[in-house]
């Protein structure tokens, strides 16, 4: 999936352009018949669209069925993958705005000689490095534990890169559940918690990491991801179990229940990475709050490709803040358009929220399914044609509209 595509298709639902059968482009159809197309082709179970201008709600829509039960609409919350990000970035920096952490201290305060890099041993690596992917780490293949693990348990010799830490990029969702650690340990408050404290619930939205604090009505409308496996489209995350479950939906071993955790022991159990369960609506003022953070929202890397200071994956990462992901203007998927916000992929959905500071906008989009891409039955899935569809004078067409 070319990502920088997958936003550009979510921008060209804006109306500017719509679908036609086989490879070319037709102008003029309506983005509600834009996004229900990608239902009613079988290109994803469900599919929706939020766009925001002044902090007001400009258009809405959702299409599909959100869990087999219930539609799919604007406001229906799913697993939002690495958007989830945000939050947790938010998070930290208002942690710092109100002096109870410092995102300069080194891990080392809080994990000793097992968070230095054991060829550069000298080197710190300053807590705000894991929100900008510059901290050295790069993920194992498991990052993840059960209540009983402690998060030390995974700091093996694979998590670091070749070179020193400090400068170079490497996307990293480990880092996250690190962070995620340290707020706990710092605040004396478990993470879901203090997310919602600090952040969500200030935000005026309901919003959660592993369901944890969502409403029961909610949860219980909540979209399913998938994956379509031999033709059928085959749960990944949030089935009937979860979504009809009580509480926060964590792994925790047979006996224990969740008060039984000690706070600061294991980060990941709320998945920082991509675990919040959100809807599109409450994607756009998240994404507004953390675009206008002066901090935040500073380069805290750029890719120089003079000295490769980074894995760009393709081309795809140029520049980032501190949480979120910036494109600047000459190299948007939009062209002239700066966005800030963040991707979000696992599961099956493709989602993202990104703000146009220029345009005083958000916008919000997710697809809840998607292709295995191990599926030999699907060699060229249909979204990746869709995706292809959309040209670049359709983008151009969709940045007219925001600019209206």
């Amino acid at each position: 999936m070319d990502r920088r595509n997958f936003i550009a298709l979510g921008l060209s639902m804006l109306g500017a352009c719509g679908r036609a059968s086989g490879t070319g482009i037709e102008e003029g159809i309506p983005p509600e018949e834009a996004i229900d197309s990608i239902v009613a082709d079988g290109i994803a179970p469900a599919a929706g669209l939020v766009v925001r201008k002044g902090g007001k709600t400009v258009f809405a829509h959702g299409a599909g069925i959100a869990n087999g039960r219930h539609p799919f609409r604007s406001d229906t919350k799913m697993r939002v993958a690495s958007v989830s990000k945000l939050a947790v970035a938010l998070t930290a920096h208002r942690l710092a705005e109100r002096g109870e952490i410092d995102l300069d201290a080194p891990l080392s305060d809080w994990f000793g000689d097992a968070m230095r890099h054991p060829g550069f041993p000298d080197v710190e690596i300053p807590l705000r490095h894991l929100m900008s992917h510059t901290s050295g780490l790069q993920d194992p293949e498991v990052y993840w534990y059960t209540e009983t693990g402690r998060i030390e348990d995974l700091f093996t010799p694979d998590i670091w890169l070749p070179g020193p830490p400090g400068g170079y990029f490497t996307y990293c969702n480990f880092g996250w559940s690190i962070l995620a650690t340290v707020l706990e340990r710092e605040v004396g408050e478990r993470f879901d918690l203090l997310a919602d404290r600090i952040t969500l619930g200030p935000l005026g939205i309901t919003a959660g990491f592993n369901w944890s604090g969502v409403p029961e009505e909610e949860r219980r409308a909540g979209a399913t991801l998938s994956r379509k496996i031999d033709d059928k489209w085959t749960v990944q995350t949030d089935g009937p179990d979860m979504l009809n479950g009580m509480g926060p939906a964590v792994t925790m071993p047979q006996g224990l229940v969740l008060e039984d955790y000690e706070v600061g022991t294991n980060g990941t159990l709320f998945s920082p990475q991509g675990g919040l369960r959100a809807s599109l609506e409450e994607l756009c003022p998240l994404v507004r709050t953390i675009a206008v953070d002066e901090v935040a929202t500073r380069p805290a890397w750029v890719f120089d490709p003079a000295v490769q200071n980074g894995d760009t994956d393709d081309g795809y990462f140029t520049v980032y803040g501190e949480g979120p992901q910036i494109h600047p203007a000459s190299d948007s998927p939009v062209p002239g358009v700066k966005l800030i916000g963040h991707h979000g992929e696992a599961y099956g959905l493709y989602s993202g929220a990104w703000h146009a500071p220029e345009l005083d906008a958000e916008i919000a989009y997710a697809i809840t399914g998607m292709p295995a891409p191990e599926d030999t039955e699907v060699p060229i899935s249909s979204i990746h044609r869709t995706i292809n569809a959309w040209d670049a004078p359709a983008v151009k067409a969709a940045g007219d509209l925001l600019r209206r």
